[in-house]
């Protein structure tokens, strides 16, 4: 009878250590397929009015035969060559760089609204956090030099987030050679990434749990290793202006993280914190520490003859300028 007792209860620990482990498996599929899926589809078929110029909706292709789907503003302020590149987060799209081109247009450039693959009217795809976009970054950059035959373009960009790693690795492996970058909240490492993520969602506790097989399952997805996910490694080999922004109070990237990516960058480079912000857009968080970082930058590394209008008091003059290197 005991023995038999035994052998129940041995059974029965089976079954739920065998239960608990499918669980634990079928979780971490189920979150890896969620991080990396496309997502939604949204069409755009109607282009909004700008102050400063047109919207012209274009269709680009990328190395691999994907197709993106972009609109171009050609500001009336701008000559034809100055150009820059907006590149939304994960999970985002252009809509949010709106306030933004505004920015840019007013201060004499073209620019180039994009939508990465697997967002918004660009062709379905799986997200792999700025490595595989790195090819829609390029596409951008072909799509304008092919604007201005015969002279060079000076093209800058804006990346905020994932379009900021995107532009990383897009620099670290050769494909482009921008005039400068700015770079929003953009994560060190994807272990790093999904870790803080986690422990927003799980707690700390369980985050060293949950994250291997989670990284395991989103690496066999995208088809890429971990140690390719970083930018940090990527952008040793920049060789332009960078301006790196990001939220002092960052939950998703943090402090000590932005510091090692800064440190990653060779100079020139300029490091502009903004107190008390998380991981959300900076613009719309303090437009005014945004537009004096961004400014300030621009007239310092990219110097452009911009006809003033009568009567316009921009209100990126206003406040001190920002030191080269450090923290602001």
């Amino acid at each position: 009878m005991k023995a038999r007792t035994i052998r129940k209860a041995g059974k029965a620990a089976l079954i739920g250590a065998s239960t608990l482990a499918a669980i634990y498996v079928g979780a971490s599929v189920a979150m890896g397929l969620m991080l990396v899926r496309p997502s939604r589809r949204y069409r755009y078929d109607s282009i909004p009015r700008i102050r400063h110029g047109s919207l012209e909706a274009v269709e680009l292709t990328a190395s691999d035969g994907v197709r993106l789907h972009a609109w171009i503003l050609r500001s009336r302020l701008a000559a034809p060559e100055n150009w820059v590149v907006l590149l939304h987060g994960y999970r985002s799209d252009r809509d949010a760089s709106h306030r933004r081109l505004k920015l840019f247009a007013r201060r004499g450039y073209n620019v180039l609204l994009l939508h990465f693959r697997g967002h918004g009217s660009s062709d379905p795809s799986k997200i792999s956090y700025g490595f595989h976009e790195r090819r829609d970054v390029r596409a951008a950059f072909d799509f304008i030099r092919s604007l201005t035959p015969g002279r060079p373009a000076h093209i800058g960009i804006d990346g905020v987030s994932m379009g900021a790693a995107a532009a990383a690795y897009a620099v670290g492996h050769g494909e482009i050679e921008p005039d400068w970058m700015i770079l929003e909240s953009c994560y060190d490492n994807i272990r790093n990434a999904l870790a803080n993520r986690l422990a927003l969602r799980v707690g700390e506790t369980l985050t060293p749990w949950v994250a291997p097989p989670i990284g395991y399952v989103v690496e066999h997805l995208v088809h890429l290793r971990a140690e390719d996910l970083d930018p940090g490694k990527a952008l040793q080999n920049c060789r332009c202006p960078v301006l790196v922004l990001a939220g002092d109070s960052e939950r998703v990237l943090r402090l000590v993280e932005i510091e090692y990516l800064f440190g990653c960058l060779p100079e020139p480079k300029r490091l502009v914190l903004f107190p008390e912000a998380d991981h959300q857009d900076l613009l719309s968080f303090d437009p005014r520490r945004y537009a004096r970082a961004v400014v300030s930058f621009l007239r310092e590394y990219v110097p452009l003859q911009v006809p003033a209008r009568p009567g316009h008091s921009e209100i990126e003059s206003a406040g001190p300028k920002i030191a080269n290197r450090g923290h602001v």
